[in-house]
């Protein structure tokens, strides 16, 4: 009898193992499909307050829809003007010179230089800053109850995640979506052709010159490179770096790639004529060949809706035979 039971208890036991595995496993996949390991479902109709994680890992709750924004930097501007938000914008920094509209809007100081009292004057309902402004800057306007969303932005998938989050906070988000599908478009277009074309050249991207200043791993004028067909020639370096002249010749590019422009203060024009100039970088084959490319500092070096524009022009450049 006592064996007779023993079975019967193992077989009465099996569909109840069943049961508990497939109650595990039902449970595994709702928390891998759950937000908090993937990306965050936003909705259009969602009731404010509405909450986002910015680039800091912190919640930056905006407790109506805003309609007074302040940009602490030339980026977060284009952003916001291409999320058709330019009647909402009251303030920007003195570097916003893209687009026209930006050159009226009110000036609240510069990129590290943020005048605290201008912001507060304008009252807005919502701050954009990025990681070049002062930190403490930062931390002051948070201190006094306005929300701010700051941004980091070093690859085109951070640039589509800035949109969709300014986006949702705004109460842009469907024009966001638009524009992220539109650019995910260009960008895959692109892409493969670059992956079809088999000769890769190498590729360095100078945002300076004295030191020279590259543009290494980790950054989106690395990844333009690579999507364009290119290799970047320190892409073994991480971030933007400053080389040697001796690093430069054995590296030894095919293409130089240069910008030109103000950018952030600081005039680049004479970059292509030290690379032109320099006796020691004569050897080099990207000169020899005369390959050489240049580009608008303010669209190259600016995490916006343009680094498409730029990927798109850049790219028959280096595909050049």
């Amino acid at each position: 009898m006592t064996g007779k039971k023993a079975v019967k208890d193992m077989r009465s036991e099996k569909p109840l193992r069943l049961i508990k595995n497939a109650i595990i496993c039902i449970f595994f996949i709702f928390l891998l499909c759950s937000p908090l390991n993937g990306a965050i479902q936003y909705e259009n109709n969602d009731p404010w307050p509405r909450t986002v994680q910015d680039d800091q890992k912190l919640p930056v709750t905006v407790h109506s829809e805003p309609f007074r924004i302040v940009s602490l930097a030339p980026s977060n501007t284009e952003v916001l003007f291409a999320l058709g938000l330019d009647d909402r914008i009251v303030g920007i920094t003195e570097y916003c010179n893209y687009p026209d509209g930006a050159l009226d809007k009110e000036k609240i100081g510069g990129f590290s230089t943020v005048s605290i009292e201008k912001v507060v004057a304008l009252r807005p309902d919502l701050v954009v800053a990025s990681s070049g402004n002062n930190q403490d800057t930062v931390e002051r306007i948070k201190s006094l109850g306005i929300p701010v969303y700051f941004a980091d932005v070093e690859s085109l998938n951070e640039i589509y995640a800035i949109f969709e989050k300014l986006g949702y906070i705004t109460g842009t988000y469907e024009k966001a979506s638009e524009i992220i599908s539109d650019l995910k478009i260009r960008e895959d277009k692109v892409r493969k052709e670059g992956e079809a074309f088999v000769k890769k050249p190498v590729v360095a991207h100078v945002i300076w010159h004295d030191p020279i200043y590259a543009s290494g791993k980790g950054t989106f004028q690395d990844e333009l490179i690579h999507i364009a067909g290119g290799v970047n020639a320190f892409s073994d370096k991480s971030s933007h770096v400053i080389v040697n002249i001796e690093e430069f010749v054995n590296k030894n590019p095919d293409i130089i790639m240069v910008n030109s422009g103000c950018g952030m203060g600081s005039d680049n024009a004479d970059i292509m004529e030290y690379f032109m100039n320099e006796p020691r970088l004569s050897g080099l084959s990207a000169i020899s060949s005369n390959r050489t490319i240049m580009v608008d500092s303010d669209v190259a070096d600016r995490a916006g809706p343009r680094l498409w524009d730029l990927l798109e022009e850049i790219a028959p450049k280096i595909r050049e035979e």
